[in-house]
């Protein structure tokens, strides 16, 4: 997990406080995480590491963004702890689940791909699926309650395969940093990150037995009373965002998500 504000943002304090603590809001504070007119506080999972950024420099509708970015699950577990969140977008349906009665609107941006990342060079020779079950092949996944665990968990499942002693990660960029630093020979994450790793050699395998997972944007019930974050949730609905979700490599729900 960690709190991001861009440079053009002027929350510095409270988001160093909030990289020591999971407390919701400024430690010793009962305030909100996006305290102050205007502010914004959006909970996205790892995978949206990159479209956030984008989002953060494109939107320009008035609101200081602040950015809370970590795996679905513990996105999800921070809210139940108490953090507030305005807006929150996971990477799957049943993420949501725990705190949706805490949800006042929610619709999917967008969905996407698992596929499976071979390390630079692919040193191992992988080639197929199958080959991850080989003697010696280092895999990397994410934990079954991380939403990019279920689907690789599917993938396995439907293709009656085991892995042996796989390494568990907590979110998909933790797997990706695994697969481009060679730690792991192959891994399971979505297209997009894969494509984000391509400058660093990373490439991957098609998974066509992986189902698109559909990422959900909701406003929180909390987000429901700042108009600030109401008028970003609207946005997200919109053409500017699909725009960036499609570049990044997701497919937007306008196109059939």
């Amino acid at each position: 997990m960690r709190f991001v504000i861009r440079p053009r943002r002027t929350m510095a304090l409270c988001a160093a406080l909030m990289l020591a603590t999971t407390a919701a809001g400024c430690a010793g504070s009962g305030a909100r995480p996006g305290e102050g007119p205007g502010g914004i506080t959006v909970f996205a999972a790892s995978s949206l590491t990159d479209v956030v950024e984008t989002f953060d420099a494109a939107y320009d509708g008035g609101g200081r963004l602040r950015v809370n970015v970590g795996s679905s699950s513990q996105l999800v577990a921070q809210i139940q702890s108490g953090a507030k969140a305005d807006v929150v977008i996971t990477a799957d349906n049943e993420a949501l689940e725990p705190v949706r009665p805490e949800l006042a609107r929610e619709t999917v941006l967008a969905t996407n791909q698992l596929v499976l990342a071979l390390a630079p060079g692919n040193p191992a020779g992988v080639a197929v699926l199958r080959d991850v079950t080989a003697d010696g092949i280092r895999t990397a996944l994410c934990a079954p309650a991380v939403p990019c665990g279920r689907a690789a968990d599917h993938v396995l499942e439907t293709a009656d395969l085991h892995l042996a002693e796989p390494s568990l990660e907590d979110s998909v960029r933790s797997v990706l940093t695994k697969v481009s630093s060679g730690q792991a020979d192959a891994g399971f994450v979505y297209r997009t990150d894969a494509l984000a790793a391509a400058d660093s050699g990373v490439t991957y395998l098609a998974l066509p037995e992986a189902p698109p997972n559909p990422y959900p944007a909701a406003l929180t019930s909390v987000g429901a009373g700042n108009d600030a974050a109401a008028a970003f949730y609207e946005w997200l609905r919109g053409p500017e965002a699909a725009a960036i979700l499609e570049e990044a490599g997701f497919v937007p729900a306008g196109d059939g998500a």
